[in-house]
């Protein structure tokens, strides 16, 4: 299974229980699939970032290899 399946699967599990993911779920899945950041270091930075701001609001528009 490639990652891009396996991400596939994953939304399609949470859909059945009702959630879609959101554009920054998005953003991240794209990126990974990209090269351009691995989930591990999207992981660390989302988690950095919500430590120093106490929300994920606005992480996406801070991070360029999101956009």
């Amino acid at each position: 299974m490639t990652q891009a399946e396996a991400m596939k699967q994953v939304d399609a599990i949470f859909a059945l229980e009702g959630f879609q993911p959101d554009a920054l779920s998005m953003a991240i899945d794209a990126a990974v699939l990209s090269g351009r950041v691995t989930n591990g270091q999207a992981a660390d930075e989302m988690v950095l970032y919500a430590k120093e701001h106490k929300s994920l609001d606005g992480f996406g528009e801070t991070r360029e290899r999101l956009k």
